[in-house]
């Protein structure tokens, strides 16, 4: 968990859509960034398309920021704010509809950047990278009307097919602090398009930790494996690859291929290796985590990946996948498309053909498959070369040289102390009360207000991620969850989908603690109480809650769960609590025979106090409440 000594982060990473499976050279790159002493977050526009995350993202420390519900974006067209920062995004929006067309929707781009320009501030952040020039390279140039500078890595098919416009290219080239170029191949082509930034875009390889892959070993049965990785689609080139392959079958050299990745075409592959008779020798992996991915490469004899060019021009310019097996100390067999030679050395760390040329790499493929010694000399040679020109540290120590001067030291902003995290079920009936307390806890910058379900929530509160971003630390963190199921007999008739959902909640706000360094838990009333109760439970940090009387919870599941509330307030007379009065007076109406005689023989009397007063005096209750020591080991700093 951070301490005192610990800042917010000062340089967010900008996406479209995060985590996603095939760009694990972002995942990389942040990492080595953390490891060299940046603190980072992540903002995405959208959630990642489905639940599968590679092992290393937890890792990863920096806290992912996702947008609001949609009618949350849209409350600033309908109300919109009288601030000069806004009308200069509506400005821009206008202008970019007129020059490129409302297929980049430049409304959304600038209601996108309004909201994360506040959410960036808040935290510090006043610099952005991002990779591809695409639309959240395009919602930059929004931020920087909020003060926010930005910087992007240009690859291949993002600039020079997926964009559409050299215009706006040359907009966000001009407009950023930087430009990254993955390969000298892709640096000269930015420059022929905006010349007069020539000095502002900079060649930084992609880069690879080569000590976290291991090294490959030559089966025992000396069979010849080939090892092949990427999405399936056109440019990847795996037709030709099969038709060499196929050419290795003809040739009496037996081998096994498997292509790890999923795509449009495996239908195409799936038919294709029965035309030619190759269900014996390739296996179609599918999508594959990192950690299995290197299990993969660990037994392969050598890795090929046919680059080339598709019918609309696409390529692929640096693939990260040559260096990892290059990492493995893998010769590699690819084509002299683009970048592809700045990794692989002709003769030296692997043997290049001409793209489309399925002949020239079935000749690559049988030479090696007939001489080890070949193998392993270009496979070491290939690792050397990793090592000196493509090292994480090297790659990731020239992008920070390049970033630091956009790095405001002296905005940074110290993580406050005894932060508290307040949980507010958006389907509770409000009240006038929770609307002050709202207000009050807000304007607070320890205390985050965190609406557990999707619906519109009182400003300044932030919400819950996509629920498939909450199923993917569901599925990562097996630990937690067992320790979570665990507890289910604990809260007796608890029902099965409301105890799932709220023990997906509590996983994902306990991987949270350790990003955020929230170190109190508040139910604001008692909707929220279960799943306050289970993070205390994998946690052991002290926890409050409201109790209103008329809420709709089980009342034999808050009996359960009530004894490890330090401070709150109960209203509910037919619950027993002796540690909670009722504090906030949230009796609704007389209380019924015989629980009014019961409750004013056992109230002792209270001074009015106002929502604004008790906050007070449990924020302090909550500083000063010391975390309970965890028999199990397991800490919020632990749970991250």
């Amino acid at each position: 968990m951070p301490d005192s000594a610990f800042y917010l982060p000062r340089v967010a990473y900008l996406f479209s859509r995060f985590p996603v499976v095939s760009q694990t050279f972002c995942d990389t790159e942040m990492l080595g960034l953390e490891a060299a002493g940046f603190h980072l977050a992540v903002a995405s526009f959208n959630p990642p398309p489905n639940s599968f995350r590679h092992e290393r993202l937890g890792r990863l420390r920096a806290e992912v920021i996702y947008p609001p519900p949609k009618p949350v974006l849209e409350q600033v067209l309908k109300s919109p704010p009288d601030d000069p920062v806004w009308r200069a995004m509506e400005t821009l929006a206008a202008d970019h509809s007129a020059r490129y067309g409302p297929q980049f929707h430049p409304s959304q781009r600038a209601r996108l950047a309004w909201w994360f320009a506040g959410e960036l501030r808040r935290r510090g952040i006043r610099h952005v990278h991002i990779h591809f020039a695409n639309r959240a390279t395009l919602t930059a140039l929004y931020l920087k009307e909020a003060g926010i500078t930005f910087s992007f890595t240009a690859h291949a098919q993002d600039f020079m097919i997926d964009l559409g416009s050299d215009d706006l290219l040359r907009e966000m080239i001009r407009g950023a602090a930087f430009t990254v170029a993955v390969s000298d191949f892709s640096r000269n082509l930015l420059v022929r398009i905006c010349p007069d930034a020539e000095d502002r875009i900079h060649r930084v390889y992609n880069g690879i930790d080569a000590p976290q892959f291991p090294q490959a070993s030559p089966s025992p049965d000396g069979r010849f494996k080939i090892v092949s990785v990427g999405r399936l689609i056109d440019f990847k080139g795996f037709p030709v690859l099969l038709e060499a392959v196929a050419g290795l079958k003809a040739r009496g050299i037996g081998f096994e291929l498997v292509i790890v990745g999923e795509g449009p075409q495996r239908p195409l592959l799936e038919e294709k290796i029965g035309a030619l008779g190759l269900e014996d020798s390739v296996r179609l992996a599918g999508v594959r985590s990192q950690e299995e991915i290197k299990r993969e490469l660990a037994t392969a004899s050598v890795f090929a990946l046919a680059c080339l060019t598709d019918g609309k021009g696409a390529m692929d310019i640096l693939p990260t996948v040559i260096l990892e097996a290059m990492a493995c100390r893998l010769p590699v067999v690819s084509t002299t498309l683009a970048g592809v030679p700045e990794m692989v050395a002709h003769g030296v760390t692997g043997l290049l053909a001409v793209p489309q040329d399925a002949r020239g790499m079935e000749a690559h493929l049988a030479a090696l498959a007939l001489d080890p010694a070949l193998r392993g000399r270009l496979g070491a040679e290939g690792y050397r070369r990793v090592r000196e020109i493509f090292a994480l540290d090297r790659t990731v120590g020239h992008l920070g040289r390049l970033m630091r001067p956009w790095l405001k030291e002296e905005e940074a902003v110290p993580l406050p102390e005894g932060d508290l995290l307040c949980l507010l079920d958006t389907g509770t009936p409000a009240d006038a009360l929770l609307e002050k307390e709202l207000r009050h806890l807000s304007a607070l910058p320890s205390v985050t207000v965190m609406a557990t379900r999707q619906g519109m929530a009182p400003a300044g509160c932030e919400y819950l991620p996509d629920a498939t971003v909450i199923e993917s630390h569901w599925r990562s963190r097996p630990d937690l969850v067992a320790r979570v199921e665990a507890l289910r007999a604990e809260l007796g008739s608890l029902e099965g989908d409301a105890f799932y959902e709220a023990a997906r909640r509590a996983v994902y706000l306990a991987v949270q603690l350790s990003i955020r360094g929230w170190r109190r838990i508040h139910a604001l009333r008692a909707s929220g109480a279960v799943i306050a109760w289970m993070l205390h439970r994998l946690t052991r940090l002290p926890v409050g809650v409201v109790i209103e009387a008329g809420h709709s919870e089980s009342r034999t599941v808050l009996r359960n769960v009530v004894g490890v509330f330090t401070w709150g307030s109960n209203s509910d007379v037919r619950l027993e609590t002796p540690l909670l009065p009722d504090l906030l007076k949230l009796r609704s109406g007389p209380l019924p025979p015989p629980w009014r005689r019961l409750w004013k023989f056992r109230q002792k009397p209270q001074p009015p106090v106002s929502a604004v007063s008790v906050w007070e005096s449990w924020l302090r209750m909550a500083s000063e409440a010391p975390a309970e020591p965890s028999g199990e080991g397991t800490s919020a700093g632990s749970a991250g």
